[in-house]
């Protein structure tokens, strides 16, 4: 008997580094990771002003783009911006390309459900919009009217509960879709965010767009995968540092002209 335990005494201290190893392995955190490999993923859609723009030039720029840069910046790490329309930001980050999700994902029962969201980094208003001529003042107005919305996005939770019966959505993948449905009359009205919706406005005078309704205000944030633990303790950091000294405050002003209203945490 006592010649089995010294064996298996033997065996355990020559497997341990090797089981050391394996757990340790294990516990390396994505948080760990993004440090050790110097660069952090983060997946956000740059086809959704003033979130995400591409510039004259072929250049990302935008808010969350602008915030993305600033997070990796803090965090001393590369940014690897991974490119995406708004129904893959939770995808990508589900699947591993991308360490973080951080594009004007707004924050949702349905995707909470799936993701873990950090504290809020910005506000948005979700708006019905369409030239002056067309005849939309409450939301019983919307029956008979084509609407445009793009998938995976607010609108998309929001809008169909507003409207009444009769009402035509159209839906498309990504909101430069959706912006240029509503430019040649494929649809009468777009549902988007403000921000997008000023955007449009001001590049497109001539046709005299105007808020209709306003559907609903809501918070967006950056998403981690479940179990990221780690990596959501430092962006909700981040955050409450970049909000006590103004950064987040200054790229929101930047892109959206407005003031950046007070933030909830969880």
């Amino acid at each position: 008997m006592r010649r089995r335990l010294r064996l298996f005494t033997v065996a355990l201290l020559a497997f341990a580094p090797i089981l050391l190893g394996a757990c340790l392995a294990q516990a390396e955190s994505t948080l760990d990771k993004i440090i050790k490999e110097k660069k952090i993923r983060i997946a956000c859609d740059v086809a959704s002003p003033p979130f995400g723009v591409t510039d004259a030039q072929g250049q990302f720029d935008g808010s969350e783009v602008a915030t993305s840069r600033q997070l990796a910046k803090d965090l001393g790490v590369e940014l690897e911006l991974i490119q995406v329309p708004a129904t893959g930001r939770i995808p990508a980050l589900l699947s591993g390309r991308a360490d973080v999700a951080l594009s004007s994902l707004s924050i949702t029962f349905d995707r909470a459900k799936a993701v873990m969201f950090a504290n809020p980094n910005g506000a948005l208003s979700i708006t019905i919009f369409a030239p002056k001529s067309v005849n939309i003042k409450t939301p019983a107005d919307l029956a008979g009217k084509r609407i445009g919305i793009t998938r995976a996005t607010l609108e998309e939770a929001t809008v169909p509960k507003m409207a009444p019966p009769g009402t035509n959505i159209v839906w498309f993948d990504e909101i430069a879709s959706t912006i240029q449905a509503l430019l040649s009359g494929q649809v009468d009205a777009a549902s988007m965010s403000g921000f997008a919706e000023k955007t449009v406005s001001d590049a497109n005078p001539d046709k005299q767009f105007e808020t209709k309704l306003l559907v609903t205000t809501a918070y967006y944030a950056a998403a981690v995968r479940p179990g990221d633990i780690e990596l959501l303790r430092w962006i909700d950091t981040w955050i409450f540092l970049n909000t006590q000294n103004g950064v987040l405050a200054a790229i929101y002003k930047k892109y959206t002209g407005l003031e950046l209203p007070p933030l909830p945490r969880f």
